[in-house]
């Protein structure tokens, strides 16, 4: 916690605005009990998440394919939440080995599928024939009109608009990207 607070309030103290530093506090206070907890969120929505989502908007305007997820299983770790490289164990079917809990199992061979129907065919959708659960998976590009990524939750994985599922708050965060972050 100190670092991340020391590092917001010396990068960002003297460079925003009364506007900026009223929609970052707006932000970070936003769904938080513990007093580590707007400061992780702030550092997770704008090194990973927000980027995340840049990186699939740059790569399909260069012509490019992209298959965005937003991973929102929560880690039995309360500090670390849904947080970078947090789904990697479950694909590789060792999540108790990090998380100290069971997922459910067909969640946890559907994001396995996924991963290695998309490394042998370049798409990670699954027909039903070959999806755990009996259901088809249709995971869409990621595209500039609609934006939708596959939503990787424990008991409903599903493809959904970014704004409908508000992966990303542009309204109060994004301004920061044009301060030096680390």
């Amino acid at each position: 916690k100190a670092w991340a607070s020391d590092r917001k309030t010396r990068k960002y103290a003297h460079m925003l605005t009364d506007e900026e530093r009223a929609k970052l506090e707006s932000f970070c206070k936003e769904g938080t009990t513990e007093d580590w907890e707007p400061d992780s969120r702030l550092f997770g929505h704008s090194w990973f998440i927000e980027g995340a989502i840049k990186m699939s908007e740059s790569q399909t305007m260069g012509g490019g394919k992209s298959y965005t997820y937003f991973y929102r299983v929560e880690s039995s770790d309360p500090i670390r939440k849904s947080a970078h490289f947090e789904e990697v164990p479950i694909v590789f079917a060792h999540p108790e080995q990090i998380e100290g809990r069971q997922y459910d199992e067909t969640f946890s061979k559907t994001m396995r599928k996924m991963w290695v129907q998309f490394a042998r065919t370049g798409d990670p959708s699954l027909s039903a024939d070959i999806s755990p659960d009996g259901k088809a998976k249709d995971w869409p590009l990621y595209d500039l009109k609609d934006k939708k990524v596959m939503v990787l939750d424990e008991f409903d994985i599903h493809p959904a608009k970014e704004s409908e599922v508000r992966i990303v708050d542009w309204d109060r965060t994004t301004f920061l990207n044009k301060y030096y972050m680390l």
